[in-house]
């Protein structure tokens, strides 16, 4: 899982010999379902509020590359 590999480079960088680190993986391994099915060859079990989320609409907004087109669009959708 990349976010932990992310997680575990910036503890080790960080890390202190006085100090014990701790990385935990708190991803749900329904939203990697392909990698799980890959890693432990079953699908991984569904909590309720994902069943059924490939059939929901998907909304998709291209945007600039550039910080002040994010700014915009939290702007646009806080208000």
């Amino acid at each position: 899982d990349t976010h932990t590999a992310d997680g575990l480079k910036v503890g080790s960088e960080l890390r202190s010999s006085e100090m014990p680190m701790v990385v935990l993986e708190t991803a749900l391994p329904a939203k990697f379902e392909e990698t799980i099915v890959e890693a432990l060859g079953r699908r991984p079990e569904r909590p309720p509020a994902l069943q059924g989320i490939e059939d929901l609409p998907q909304r998709v907004e291209v945007i600039d590359v550039s910080v002040e087109a994010v700014k915009a669009i939290i702007e646009r959708e806080l208000h």
